[in-house]
């Protein structure tokens, strides 16, 4: 895994100048723009400084008994009066006890930018390159001199600027004695401790221990894709994958709607054979139940031995016609073969539950049920008087 810390020319935030840990950030390299990062792996770690200039910090007590967004509530409330736009256009962030405050157009500018890319990114405000707790420091760095102080706010200004911010510094925090961190003698900083500018790698070591991270991953397709590091044809698997999953339960819904509407059709063809008069079914059980009573042959007086026992034979195959390939009539031994082809499986339940009303018995059943079909043969016989 390879570090890398970025840090911007201009708040366009490109081109811009960082370093490496591989040569243990000793050499400074440049970059046109966030685009050059885009060969990071998801190995890799990208620590973008964001220029303290353009991020305000606050003290801010944090309650530890609330939830991070009523902290963060309690804080934009503390600081309303201090921001001079609107809360709106505005981005809030809360680190140990400082809070953060951004324009939320440079911010959504820059975190869209950092998104795009594969790697680890951890966006810092540029004055935890040099933080230290309970002490204030100076440090210069990228043509700027950026101010870390004790209360852990931090903020910078430019060198024409620095005699007038350092007067607003010093009437804010009283007997103000930071450590400065410059190449050279800084005329407006003399009289404070000077220490010679200590390299970027020994600030880096001490950097990584304990620092925020304003970064904000915005989930979308791409950028999860991204941050997976898929390949082409991983990218295609999983996408028919996720395409799958939200496919699959509308195409189950709309099969066994088109079942149920199968099976109510048939139900409903069934009493329609029975009696023309229906016109709908609601209770099947009951309504078959009353229609067999009124059928000829299911009452208490049923016709002579004489008249045809295969009436009921027709009755039978008028149920399910369709699905009867073929029948086989045994005159002798009163029987009948029926060769039944993807009927309905409620359809031949309501059949199967009928014969015995209309002195038919099923005497012998060879059949299979796939996906709700019955197909195969059923041997049928008129019950003697």
């Amino acid at each position: 895994m390879n570090t890398f810390i970025a840090y911007p020319d201009n708040l366009d935030f490109s081109p811009g100048i960082f370093h490496k840990s591989s040569d243990d950030y000793k050499k400074s390299y440049n970059y046109a723009d966030l685009d050059d990062f885009s060969t990071l792996t998801h190995k890799d770690k990208l620590i973008y400084l964001l220029p303290s200039s353009i991020i305000s910090s606050y003290p801010f007590e944090k309650n530890n008994n609330l939830s991070a967004q009523n902290n963060l509530a309690n804080f934009m409330s503390d600081i309303d009066s201090y921001i001079v736009n609107d809360v709106s256009e505005n981005e809030f962030f809360i680190f140990e006890d400082v809070g953060f405050v951004m324009d939320k157009g440079l911010y959504k500018k820059l975190n869209t930018s950092l998104n795009k890319l594969k790697c680890e990114v951890i966006l810092v405000p540029d004055y935890f390159l040099n933080r230290t707790i309970d002490a204030n420091t100076i440090t210069e760095f990228n043509n700027r001199f950026i101010f870390s102080f004790e209360d852990g706010t931090g903020s910078s200004t430019d060198l024409e600027s620095l005699t007038q911010y350092l007067e607003m510094v010093k009437s804010k925090y009283i007997n103000f004695e930071p450590n400065v961190f410059s190449s050279s003698q800084i005329k407006e900083l003399k009289g404070y401790k000077h220490i010679k500018d200590a390299p970027i790698e020994k600030f880096a070591s001490s950097m990584l221990d304990n620092m925020p991270n304003l970064f904000k991953f915005e989930f979308s397709f791409k950028n999860i894709f991204n941050k997976l590091n898929f390949s082409k044809g991983e990218l295609y698997v999983c996408l028919l994958l996720v395409t799958s999953l939200i496919a699959l339960p509308y195409i189950f819904t709309a099969q066994n709607n088109k079942q149920i509407d199968i099976y109510e059709t048939e139900i409903f063809n069934i009493f329609k054979m029975i009696d023309k008069n229906t016109n709908r079914v609601v209770t099947p059980k009951i309504q078959i139940d009353q229609l067999i009573e009124q059928i000829p042959g299911s009452s208490k007086i049923q016709p002579s031995r004489d008249e045809s026992k295969f009436e009921n034979y027709g009755f039978l195959i008028s149920l399910g016609e369709k699905y009867i390939e073929s029948v086989e009539i045994d005159f002798k031994l009163n029987q009948a073969t029926l060769d039944l082809f993807e009927l309905p499986q409620m359809q031949y339940t309501v059949v199967k539950n009928a014969v015995d009303t209309f002195n038919v018995n099923i005497i012998d059943e060879n059949i299979v049920n796939e996906n709700n079909k019955i197909s195969g043969e059923i041997k049928i016989e008129i019950k003697d008087e």
